[in-house]
């Protein structure tokens, strides 16, 4: 496993130790847990826009000329 290092300021890595301290677990475990959700949610971004791309390809729906003005759109 890899080491890095991090700048933080002083003050905020003193509350993460006490936050970390009451859940009972390590600003090491904080920092992987939060990489990993990061790297997750990217995924999960990738998949849906990979999912509506392909849904658009296999649709037969195609968007025609405009041939109507906001002004008409809202006529009462």
């Amino acid at each position: 496993m890899a080491n890095i290092t991090l700048k933080i300021d002083d003050d905020l890595l003193q509350k993460a130790r006490l936050l970390a301290g009451k859940r009972k677990t390590s600003i090491n475990a904080i920092v992987r847990q939060r990489i990993a959700e990061f790297i997750e949610s990217d995924l999960g971004r990738e998949a849906a826009l990979n999912g509506l791309d392909a849904f658009y390809r296999k649709c037969k729906a195609r968007v025609g000329e405009k041939k109507w003005s906001r002004n008409e759109l809202h006529e009462r």
